[in-house]
């Protein structure tokens, strides 16, 4: 096991990994619900909450580390090369996330929509108390319909049809798929490209099983790579 460094200042570089570690959380619940009307609750709510927190920095977004343990052994069993039947629907997500989110910052329109639907739903959170409220998740479900569906090209969800006939399953799908877009577009500010997960995966797995065992707050990050 590697050791745990607490005083371990985030680099740039570690910043995209939990950005894409956040990336593939979310694509993870997205296929367990579409294959098997579940997924973890607890990760779920880290997911929908990022919805909701100030952009300051990757860490703001998720509160720390051990909120993105999931997505980061993810990244790294699939970028490590380790065989997961799942790794090709969720690695194509990933990608039709990060495709839409570089299309997303030059449609003006849809993000004025998806911004005003996001301003009345932060309204709806005050009042239920509870960003993972059924009435929240369908809210944030129209608003990913209204805005990012009606754009190309769409993320198609691939499982079986007895869940993904079921509207609260294909609500959290989209809500989560909001989440995922997120993470995809700090994943892109901290400078991540297609480039890099085609020629540094093995850096992107490795980064993602040292974070894995480091506990940082959210203060304790850099801006450059190191």
């Amino acid at each position: 096991m590697l050791e745990s460094h607490l005083n371990h200042p985030l680099s740039q570089h570690e910043q995209r990994v939990l950005a894409l570690a956040g990336v593939m959380q979310a694509v993870r619940l997205v296929d367990h619900i579409a294959r098997k009307g579940m997924c973890d609750a607890e990760d779920f709510q880290v997911c929908i909450n990022s919805i909701f927190a100030e952009p300051k920095g990757i860490l703001s977004m998720y509160g720390n580390i051990n909120a993105l343990k999931t997505g980061l052994h993810v990244t790294h069993q699939i970028l490590g090369g380790h065989k997961t039947q799942q790794a090709k629907p969720m690695l194509s997500y990933a990608a039709g996330l990060m495709a839409l989110d570089k299309k997303l910052s030059k449609q003006p329109e849809t993000l004025a929509i998806l911004a005003a639907h996001m301003n009345r739903i932060h309204r709806q959170v005050d009042y239920f108390g509870s960003a993972t409220h059924e009435n929240i998740i369908s809210s944030i479900a129209h608003a990913y319909g209204e805005s990012i569906s009606t754009m190309q090209p769409r993320i198609i969800v691939r499982g079986k049809t007895d869940f993904l006939s079921q509207a609260h399953h294909t609500q959290k799908v989209r809500a989560l798929l909001l989440s995922g877009l997120r993470a995809a577009h700090q994943w892109h500010q901290l400078g991540g490209s297609h480039l890099h997960l085609l020629f540094r995966r093995k850096q992107l797995a490795h980064a993602s099983q040292t974070l894995m065992h480091l506990e940082i707050t959210p203060q304790e990050t850099l801006n450059s790579d190191r």
